[in-house]
């Protein structure tokens, strides 16, 4: 993170976002959503269905499906079973404060992020909380105003 001084400037999603996110098919197994997750340590997966960005599943959506009461032990659950159907979808240029505000009110916990109508990224609340970290601790640098 560089220059991140200039607070009159707004990020973009460009600045945090997770490229070229793994991804998962649509009639995949749930297991084997899982096991991509656990593979590349993360917590959400684009959805494609035949190749075309569909929706994305988290891993918090798998654990609701998979708590007590929830399913029968013998029933194979497939992404499609899951995932949400209306993923919420942004511009790689999109200003960072407005999609924050959009999360928050909406609860959302990711974002698909797009150029020109291709998946390019993917941002979480775990990459804000990261990005806000960094631009924090860069903002509480002391500055140096020593003559060389």
């Amino acid at each position: 993170m560089s220059n991140l001084h200039n607070i009159h400037h707004m990020p973009t999603l460009a600045a945090l976002m997770t490229p070229f996110p793994y991804h998962i098919d649509i009639d995949a197994t749930v297991e084997d959503a899982l096991a991509v997750m656990e593979e590349h340590k993360v917590r959400h997966l684009p959805v494609t269905r035949a190749g075309e960005l569909e929706t994305v599943i988290s891993r918090g959506d798998i654990e609701r499906a998979n708590a007590p009461g929830h399913r029968l032990e013998e029933q194979q659950l497939y992404v499609h079973d899951l995932c949400a159907r209306r993923p919420f979808i942004a511009d790689i240029h999109d200003p960072l404060d407005k999609i924050l505000l959009a999360m928050a009110d909406t609860g959302i916990g990711s974002v698909l992020v797009m150029r020109e109508g291709e998946l390019v990224g993917i941002v979480t609340v775990t990459d804000i909380l990261r990005f806000c970290s960094n631009y924090m601790a860069e903002l509480a640098q002391p500055v140096d105003d020593s003559i060389a």
